[in-house]
């Protein structure tokens, strides 16, 4: 299944995929962030002339600190249902299934 958040669109685990399937929409979930966040790094120390008044750097800031809030909400909800998903595994693992 393909869910996405709904602002970055970023790849969502789904517990109808397997596990190996929303590692590899976990990883790029978190690239898609660090990139964000290198932006973000690179407009805070930025000499760019468009962004000379402070008020123009905190809506910057502002816009990418939503989007980043934001995500780590829906991670957290995502983690809980992987996290649960590999309990079951591990059961199943131990259980000799």
């Amino acid at each position: 299944m393909d869910n996405q958040t709904p602002h970055l669109s970023l790849p969502l685990p789904n517990p109808g995929n397997s596990l190996a399937e929303d590692v590899l929409r976990i990883r790029d979930a978190f690239t898609t962030l660090d990139q964000k966040m290198a932006s973000l790094d690179a407009l805070l120390s930025s000499d760019d002339l468009n962004l000379d008044t402070v008020q123009e750097l905190v809506a910057a800031v502002k816009r990418a600190r939503g989007d980043i809030d934001a995500a780590a909400g829906q991670f957290t909800e995502q983690k809980r249902i992987v996290d649960a998903q590999l309990q079951i595994l591990t059961a199943l693992a131990s259980a000799g299934l």
